[in-house]
């Protein structure tokens, strides 16, 4: 099994093969304190994984790496760790306005 590396972007560690855009969005969605709903999938193919669970929820940071976490709510100390490479898209929970999605175009982190 292969480790993942990651790359450090503005004091926030993120998977590489984050695009920039969406390293810029999610700290700015942490600082703003917005509600999200995150689609992963395959990022070559568009494909989405069509997940239903830990898919929404603030963003936060873990402590150590500082990595972005995906917290249920914002007094929440704990969460899982977003997947920034596999994201499709990322859209608001309250409206479901699409904040994200991935083109190959982006520039990679």
């Amino acid at each position: 099994m292969s480790k993942t590396k990651e790359v450090e972007f503005n004091g926030t560690w993120f998977y590489e093969g984050t695009t920039e855009p969406l390293a810029e969005l999610l700290l700015k969605l942490k600082d703003n304190k917005t509600r999200i709903i995150v689609d992963y999938g395959d990022v070559s193919t568009g494909q989405s994984w069509n997940e239903t669970y830990d898919v929404s929820g603030y963003i936060g940071r873990t402590t150590g790496k500082h990595m972005p976490i995906l917290v249920h709510n914002t007094r929440s100390l704990g969460g899982g760790i977003i997947l920034t490479h596999c994201v499709l898209s990322v859209k608001t929970s309250k409206g479901k306005n699409v904040l994200y999605t991935h083109n190959n175009n982006y520039k990679k982190l």
